[in-house]
């Protein structure tokens, strides 16, 4: 198997980890293990159920089919145990699971209580349930029937792990690594059946449990590691019963085997369809910041995670970390050193911001200060929301509004037809909400309420970990937690604002054509004025370059949208949030996107999320971040990213680290919501695409996650190539 390249962009110099550690990383990033993604090979049928067996009952006798059946491997020199085997679950459904014939989808763009699970254990779990079982009505036994069949499953698929374990000390491999077998034996016959007693088993234990979610198909962000995972650390560091170089060991084997599914080098998975890239299944964490309490999460855990994404540039847990006025010199630091060597992998929230944003939907106080996200970046509060999003394409109405029958005389009667046929829109999208995420029969006041129509699937599986869906004797999937956001997106708005900017100062201030005119070369493409259509992408200084003038026209654009979407407000139990992103789908908007005012040929890749237009932004890095904080964020209680690739050279800046770190204190203090940047050379990616297996842990970052580009279609390599690189000023 060829020895991969860590970090091809940036070797570091620091090596902390082992040198078994670094070559396990190795192997699994250049797919040896990957072999184990197989067909489940079973089906809830074969268990013969009932015809009248509850839904939740079904989904938990199946996850206990799933704990039994499922393919167990062991690595004697792995320091944790537990994999997700099926080929299902990597494909976002429910393994042996079906609904009149159908296969069941799995869950994701969501934030499970880790946390909450760590600190019951099983054990707790159960007892809880038990509690609240006999207490609650007839309809809901059934949840809690099921709740209990996921824990009898994980306690299957424990045993199995022990047992095999003790086989495989039987064998030569085993014998060379005995003690670290009988120690997994050890911990698993602790967890997560009870608390853990130490950091190995709190570590053992988050994997076991985060892996039977993924077994069982669901892909759920992991939260705030360095808040619940800190605290048997500390114990084990105060009572010298470990080191942090053993602790780091244990965190980069957690970090490795979260690349299971990875593609691994292409010339070995000839199978693999390139797309969308792996390494993004919605696995994020979040860093720092406040906990409900007020206090500062800043610890050990925190650069331990910081020092394994540095050293194994492992890009399938993106990471986050919360930004405050008490963050230390010393993060800013690491963060920045991070972020130089590409990839994209920490982004940063800018924690007051986003709690002013929370508070404004009614969101406040303790379950306010635990806000994670949903496995991307947006905001939720984890264990106690179920979340999905709708996107919108601003720029669909605007092209409504200008290539109308009749062209607005006028700028005014132009940006207020947009307005019109946006609000329009913003109608559809609440009638959307109201017939796809809104459950028939649901009491607005109670989550713990059953629908009114026969359901034929209820989830109990990422339920168990749901606090709100066990409180409340409901599933996830019924609309059960006790937040049902629905995130309204807004895609194009640069690209709107842009288009306005240009026709207020070149059409009606300076004349220097009328707007029926530009219309109709609009239609044709600018065929046959390339002149006029260069003109119109140079003259003026868009947004994204600092230009006050500019920023204005998308602060109207951006407030006035955000003041129409959030007026679809509640619908029925569930609560719209306003958000802006792309996610990649400057792709599929492509084919509807007509030319643009601004110089845009029909069908080009436009704006990601609250970025600037590629080839506008023409200024240095401190413009793009002035004209992006000119926005009232708190309008976006969902999240609004700023996207940042800037130039390779950047490294080669004396003091670049504590140059970039300036930059992040001053996002923070310019009121930004959500950072990402990524510094890489377009000259490595095009040469990445030549010979991807020359490259195969090159990481990019494409929008609320990262991906290994070797395994991004041509399409999507293209559009991060033609991104536009910022230079250092």
């Amino acid at each position: 198997m060829p020895k991969i390249n860590l970090n091809p962009l940036h070797q570091p110099t620091i090596h902390r980890l082992s040198t078994e550690t670094r070559a396990l990383a190795q192997r699994y990033l250049a797919g040896e293990f990957r072999f184990r993604l197989q067909p489940c090979g079973f089906s809830v049928s074969e268990l013969q159920l009932p015809e009248d067996t509850a839904p939740e009952i079904r989904h938990g006798k199946n996850a206990v089919l799933t704990a039994q059946k499922s393919r167990i491997y062991i690595l004697p020199e792995e320091r944790l145990a537990g994999n997700a085997s099926n080929m299902e679950a990597f494909e976002h459904l429910c393994p042996g699971l079906t609904v009149s014939g159908k296969p069941v989808y799995s869950i994701s763009h969501t934030a499970v209580d880790f946390g909450n699970a760590l600190r019951l254990g099983l054990a707790g779990l159960e007892q809880e349930i038990l509690t609240l079982k006999t207490a609650a009505a007839d309809c809901k036994q059934p949840f809690y029937e099921g709740l209990l069949e996921v824990i009898r499953a994980m306690r299957l698929w424990t045993s199995r792990y022990i047992d095999a374990c003790r086989a495989l000390l039987r064998t030569p491999a085993g014998k060379a690594h005995r003690n670290n077998l009988l120690h997994i034996i050890s911990m698993l016959e602790n967890v997560p059946e009870n608390p853990p007693a130490s950091f190995p088993e709190a570590v053992q234990s988050l994997w076991i449990f985060f892996a039977f979610q993924r077994i069982c198909g669901n892909w759920s962000g992991l939260g705030r590691i360095d808040e619940y995972l800190y605290p048997y650390l500390k114990a084990d560091l105060e009572n010298s019963r470990t080191t942090l170089d053993e602790a780091r060991e244990y965190l980069a084997h957690f970090w490795i085997k979260g690349t299971e599914w990875c593609f691994g080098l292409l010339a070995n998975n000839q199978t693999q369809k390139p797309g969308s890239g792996d390494a993004q299944n919605y696995q994020n964490i979040i860093l720092s910041g406040i906990n409900a309490d007020g206090e500062q999460i800043e610890n050990e855990v925190t650069f331990l995670v910081l020092d394994i994404i540095e050293e194994l540039h492992i890009s399938d847990y993106p990471v986050t970390v919360r930004l405050n006025k008490h963050t230390s010199e010393h993060l800013f630091r690491r963060i920045a050193e991070i972020q130089l060597l590409g990839g994209g992998i920490v982004s940063v929230y800018n924690e007051a911001v986003v709690l002013k944003a929370l508070a404004r939907i009614g969101i406040i106080g303790r379950e306010a200060c635990n806000f994670s996200n949903d496995g991307c970046w947006e905001i939720i509060i984890p264990g106690q929301t179920r979340f999905s999003y709708q996107p919108i394409n601003v720029l669909m109405p605007f092209q409504e509004a200008l290539f109308a029958d009749q062209t607005p005389a006028d700028f005014t009667r132009l940006y207020d037809r947009f307005l019109q046929c946006f609000s329009r829109q913003a109608e559809k999208v609440k009638k959307s909400v109201l017939d796809n995420r809104a459950i028939a029969g649901k009491n607005i006041a109670d989550p713990g309420s059953y629908p009114a129509i026969k359901y034929d699937h209820a989830d109990v599986v990422l339920s168990l970990l749901m606090p709100s869906c066990r409180a409340y004797g409901c599933s996830y999937s019924l609309n059960g937690a006790k937040y049902i956001l629905q995130g309204l997106h807004m895609a194009g708005l640069p690209d709107v604002a842009n288009s306005l900017f240009a026709i207020q100062k070149l059409v009606f201030e300076k004349k220097r054509i009328t707007l029926p005119e530009l219309v109709q070369i609009l239609k044709n493409d600018w065929q046959d004025n390339e002149a006029l259509r260069l003109e119109f992408a140079h003259s003026l200084s868009y947004y994204g370059n600092d230009n006050p003038e500019a920023d204005a026209v998308l602060q109207k654009v951006f407030h006035d949208c955000c003041d129409i979407l959030s007026r679809v407000g509640q619908v029925n139990e569930v609560k719209t949030v306003v958000g802006v992103s792309t996610f990649g789908r400057e792709i599929a908007f492509a084919p509807q996107r007509l030319a643009t005012a601004f110089g845009k040929h029909a069908h080009e890749y436009l704006a990601p999320n609250l970025s600037p237009t590629p080839g506008t932004d023409k200024s240095p890095l401190t413009a793009v971040l002035n004209s992006y904080c000119r926005m009232d964020f708190t309008k976006t209680p969902n999240g609004c990213p700023l996207d940042l690739r800037l130039a390779a050279g950047i490294r080669k800046h004396p003091g670049a680290a504590d140059l970039l770190a300036q930059v992040l204190r001053v996002f923070l203090d310019k009121g930004g919501f959500y950072l990402q940047i990524d510094t890489v050379n377009p000259d490595i990616l095009r040469a990445a695409q030549k010979a991807p297996d020359s490259f195969p842990n090159l990481v990019v970052r494409i929008s609320g996650w990262s991906a290994r580009f070797a395994s991004l279609s041509t399409e999507w390599q293209n559009m991060l190539i033609n991104r536009t690189a910022l230079e250092w000023q």
